[in-house]
This record gives structure tokens, C-alpha cells and sequence, in this order.
């Protein structure tokens, strides 16, 4: 959600003197996308060493790949650049906070179109290059850019798309560096006039960022458990009711028994005491979706129990958290699928807190539904008091539709399926259920 309001300049006016903007500090503010790395990268990492050039939590930990003698860190803006002649002529600088392995390291940035530039074509789309090096070691120290040439100067800048950022150009090393703050160049940025609302915008991939995630396989233990990967994505589908251009892209990483686990904390509790409703947008194949919300001493204070019933298509939810305005709910742990070994992709979208639940889609949950037996070999019965022809659809666990009829007799033939794991949906005119079933022979 956004609210335009010229009280966001207020926010600007650290930036008004010289004009370059954070365009990442890994805790609220991000306003491009990481297009690619060539190392390791975990974003949202603990800092290593606060101290005065940068004391913040979170930074982002990179390990340089050896096998690449320019090893890339791509990250893109969210909309054109602005005049960049003033970076080319010294006027106006980028910097970014690094945490180096040694001191008289190189680090290079290229600003250029990523749509011409490739890894077999240099120079084409390289509009220019800045360089700086490290002077101290494993310590925090802020680096500036100096402007050092412009290999494609037919490169107009309202077509530079994306700081291009190096540690040790030209080489082959594989140290572990940690970077944050990175300002760069103002470009046309959709966030701009967003007035940011930690307490009711929660996140939305774009320009809210209140919700803290574990990275999976990170030691950030201040923002619980992550079993999965989490990636800040590209909107898979911006025609229905999602028309943002990110999103969250979560991946499954489920154990042995099919366990699968993300955890996420609210920037303190949640106020509920004029915004109740919990609203989110999922997109992903048609499973079971649970959240349980917590407070700070991990007790349990509400199960909410839903479905995404659409296969690859954005869904809101709108979950009614009105009774537990005292409780102090901090943090909700989701299970996607929960018990079922996969590894499903699935989106998520635009966390908020509004007074009135925002307009759900999907249909009602179907009551009093009984699907037997289970696990089932040829035919299976399903009773219900829903009057009239119902429509049942059995989606595989890569959310293909296996097998669409109408249910008139009560029963319907399965022995054209292969042995697995299914999803049944159940539909009516108004109304909706679905059940995991398993078929066997």
C-alpha cells in the first residue's frame, strides 16, 4: 500500500545537498533489485563489527566466487536514471560502507545498460566506471567512487540500468567481504513520495521493508528460523489483483517429514488496536497454508488455517486478528504444505494492517465435507450437505490439474491415476474445500 504525501521530503532533505541516495542499508530501505551475483550473497546479514562508521544490525555478507576473474554483483534500479554528469566529472561521488579482508583491495563500480551489456561483448553497454580501494582491514570504513572511464560513451544515461559493483576486479581471490549503505545515483524511483508506515505497511518487496527474515542458512538467530530460500523476485504475474513490480519468492526446503518452516518478526508488536485485520497475497500451486502468530515467548496465540485454491495465480487473505489486540503478537511462523516432502515455489506479497478486511477473491471455506477412504486405490467417496453439481478438480503436487469432473453420484473413479500425493478441490457456486489425498494400489 502507498500513501503519497509531501511530508516525505522531509526524509530527503540528509540527501538534498548532494543529491546521491541510499539505494540499500539491508534493514528499511531497498530500492533496486539484485539481478544477479556471481559469489555467495546474504543480504539482511549481522554485522560482523559495529562500531561508529556503521552500527547498524544488518549488512550484507558477500563471498567472491575464485573462478571469476570479474566476479559481478548486478543491482538493477526501479526505474530510468537521472543526468549522470556530474558523477563523470567529479562532482557528485557514490559510496558504499565495506568490511574488507585486507587493505589496497580494489573495488570497481561499472554504471550500465544491462539490456546491451553482456559477459562476451565489453565494452557495449558500459557507460562508465568508478574506482576505489580498501584502506583498512577487517574493519568498517566508508569508500567513495572515483570517476575513472567511460568505455561506451553511445551509452545515453537514461538507459544506464544498474550498478554493476566488484571486490578485486581482475583477479581471482575468493575473500569474504561485508558492504552496506551503498548510495548511488538518483534515478526515477517508484518509491519516491512513499511515505514509509512500519506500523501498518508491513512488506511489500518494493518499498516497505518492516518484516525481518532469516536468511536461510545465516546466523541472524534475532529473527528466528528460515528452513527455505527467500528471494526478493520479480512480480510473477502483474495482470490480476498483484500489480506490483516485486515480491518475496519463496522456495521449500522441507526435512524428512516433510516439515517446512519460515519465521518472521514484525518490527515490534503488532498494534491492533485500530487496524486488526492481517492481510497478504500468496501465489503458488493449490495447497494447505498455515500461520501461527506469536508473541515474544513463542506461545501460541492464533492458528489461522487457509488454502491458496488457484494454481499460479495471486490470492489475498484478510485474517480478523481483532480479539487479540493485547496478546503482544510479534512474530508468525507460515507453513506452506506442511508434512509433504517438495520443494514448491510459491510468492508472497503486500503484508499489511488495515481497519476493514481488504476484498478476498477466493470463495468460502466449504463445512462438513468427508472425503474417503484414505488413502484410496480406485474410487473415492465424498459426502457433503452442499446441494446441487459440485466441481472437484485433483491437482498433482506440481499444481497440474490430474483430473476435472462433476460430482453428481457422490464418487468419483481415480484408478487413471498414478500412485502419489494429490490435492483435491471441492467447488461450488459459493463455497470451496480442499483436502490433501493420497492414492495407492
Amino acid at each position: 500500500m502507498r500513501i503519497f504525501t509531501t511530508a516525505f521530503l522531509m526524509l530527503l532533505l540528509p540527501f538534498m545537498g548532494s543529491a546521491q541516495i541510499v539505494w540499500d542499508n539491508f534493514e528499511d530501505t531497498r530500492i533496486g533489485y539484485y539481478d544477479f551475483v556471481h559469489g555467495g550473497m546474504t543480504t539482511r546479514y549481522a554485522n560482523p563489527a559495529p562500531d561508529d562508521v556503521n552500527g547498524s544490525d544488518l549488512c550484507a555478507q558477500y563471498v567472491r566466487n575464485p573462478g571469476e576473474m570479474w566476479d559481478v554483483i548486478v543491482l538493477v534500479s526501479n526505474g530510468p536514471f537521472n543526468s549522470l554528469t556530474d558523477y563523470v566529472n567529479g562532482t557528485k561521488t557514490m559510496s558504499v560502507d565495506v568490511f574488507s579482508p585486507a587493505i589496497g583491495i580494489p573495488v570497481q563500480i561499472t554504471l550500465e545498460d544491462s539490456a546491451v551489456a553482456g559477459a562476451t561483448n565489453y565494452p557495449a553497454g558500459r557507460h562508465s566506471i568508478y574506482t576505489s580501494t580498501t584502506t583498512v582491514e577487517n574493519a568498517w570504513e566508508t569508500i567513495e567512487f572515483t570517476f575513472d572511464s567511460q568505455p561506451d560513451a553511445t551509452v545515453v544515461d537514461e538507459n544506464v540500468t544498474s550498478i554493476i559493483l566488484l571486490f578485486d576486479p581482475g583477479s581471482n581471490t575468493d575473500g569474504t567481504y561485508y558492504f552496506d549503505n551503498v548510495v548511488g545515483p538518483e534515478f526515477e524511483n517508484q518509491c519516491d513520495g512513499v511515505v514509509l508506515d512500519p506500523a501498518n505497511n508491513l512488506q511489500d518487496w518494493d518499498c516497505n521493508w518492516n518484516m525481518r527474515f532469516c536468511p536461510s542458512n545465516s546466523p541472524c538467530d534475532a529473527y528466528g528460523y528460515m528452513s527455505g530460500w527467500l528471494n526478493h523476485a520479480y512480480n510473477p504475474n502483474m495482470t490480476g489483483i498483484n500489480d506490483s513490480k516485486y515480491c518475496g519468492e519463496y522456495t521449500r526446503n522441507p526435512d524428512g517429514a516433510g516439515e517446512d518452516i519460515l519465521i518472521s518478526y514484525f518490527d515490534g508488536p503488532l498494534d491492533l488496536s485500530v487496524n486488526q485485520f492481517f492481510n497478504f497475497k500468496a501465489y503458488g500451486p493449490p495447497r494447505p497454508l498455515i500461520l501461527s502468530f506469536q508473541n515474544a515467548n513463542n506461545d501460541e496465540i492464533y492458528v489461522w488455517n487457509g488454502a491458496l485454491t488457484a494454481v499460479n495465480e495471486w490470492q489475498q487473505f484478510s485474517i480478523d486478528l481483532g480479539d487479540f489486540a493485547d496478546a503482544g503478537i510479534d512474530h508468525m511462523v507460515v507453513l506452506l504444505d506442511q508434512g509433504v516432502v517438495n520443494w514448491d515455489l510459491y510468492y508472497l506479497d503486500d503484508f499489511q494492517l488495515t481497519l476493514t478486511p481488504i476484498s478476498v477473491d477466493e470463495i468460502s471455506e466449504m463445512k462438513d465435507v468427508v472425503v474417503y477412504p484414505q488413502p484410496a486405490r480406485d474410487e473415492i467417496a465424498i459426502s457433503t450437505q452442499i446441494a446441487g453439481v459440485l466441481d472437484v478438480t485433483i491437482f498433482n503436487l506440481q499444481g497440474q490439474i490430474a483430473k476435472s469432473v462433476k460430482l453428481q453420484n457422490g464418487r468419483i473413479d481415480v484408478s487413471d491415476l498414478e500412485v502419489g500425493a494429490y490435492v483435491l478441490q471441492v467447488k461450488s457456486e459459493d463455497s470451496i474445500y480442499t483436502q490433501q489425498i493420497q492414492i495407492i494400489r
